[in-house]
């Protein structure tokens, strides 16, 4: 049974599907449709109860916010906070996203649309907010981390096949959404990814990976994804890193790492030991 990752939020939003009667958008009289309409609200809790008249609609229940759906990842406008008005909905959970340099974004997690088009747990999102229709690695499982160095995008995950390959839990990924020969076979999750030149970290809750025995957390090269000599050696689950320089910070569950008591979060040197 894998721990879920510290960072997974789970958000539910009930669609009022008593409002689907309610302007029926091109049906004929007395027909309501199966589908809800996009641009009808929603609540952040269960709605109990709802009165319409001529032209108000009434809600009542156990929510503290009713606004417009935006799905499950949007980019957020950073003076106002508002989301942006035009972004392809998603249907299931965003784990991450990552920008792709040019206005567009690479998102990873639970889903299988993104903007009524089929992806399976990793879309790349253009400037325009329309969905790379030429990029489809079509992962069969959740994917938790992405980073980007170049035009390749590494991903971590639960997935066994993506790019059209077998990975497992960690795969980089080309221009085309194929996957390359950079292969570090994991033997478990991978939930965290960050990249620092030729070297891409991970943490997880893997014990072999790279084609050695790293405990939830590693340095790869970026040639074929073998384990570098760098072996902080985590007691536990690694789920957050970061690399600054030549320290990297990493967070998890882990109580001991680089040699060191660390409880939740440490910096870790070039030597793979815990910092002061």
């Amino acid at each position: 049974m894998h721990r879920a990752p510290a960072n997974r939020t789970y958000a539910t939003l009930f669609v009022l599907s008593a409002l689907l009667a309610i302007a029926g958008g091109g049906l004929a009289r007395g027909q309501v449709s199966n589908r809800p309409r996009p641009d009808t609200w929603v609540a952040n809790g269960p709605v109990w109860a709802v009165v319409r008249t001529a032209s108000t609609i009434y809600l009542g229940g156990a929510f503290t916010y009713v606004g417009p759906s935006t799905g499950y990842g949007v980019p957020i406008d950073a003076g106002t906070g508002a989301p942006v008005a035009i972004y392809p909905k998603v249907n299931g959970i965003v784990y991450a996203c990552v920008a792709d340099g040019a206005g567009g974004w690479y998102v990873g997690g639970e889903f299988t649309r993104v903007g009524g088009v089929e992806r399976n747990g990793i879309a790349h999102i253009l400037a325009s907010g329309a969905v790379d229709g030429a990029w489809d690695p079509n992962a069969d499982d959740s994917v938790y981390c992405l980073a980007l160095s170049g035009s390749t995008v590494y991903a971590g995950g639960e997935f066994q096949n993506i790019g059209g390959q077998a990975r497992n839990c960690i795969a980089a990924l080309d221009s085309t959404g194929a996957a390359t020969a950079w292969d570090p076979d994991a033997d478990d999750v991978v939930y965290a990814l960050a990249v620092s030149g030729a070297t891409i970290y991970a943490g997880g809750d893997f014990f072999s990976i790279g084609g050695q025995d790293r405990y939830y957390i590693a340095a790869l090269n970026n040639t074929a994804g073998a384990a570098t000599g760098w072996n902080p050696d985590s007691d536990d689950s690694v789920l957050a890193l970061a690399v600054s320089g030549s320290t990297v910070y990493a967070g998890g569950y882990f109580s001991n790492i680089g040699g060191q008591d660390r409880s939740y979060i440490a910096a870790l040197n070039a030597s793979g030991d815990a910092t002061a």
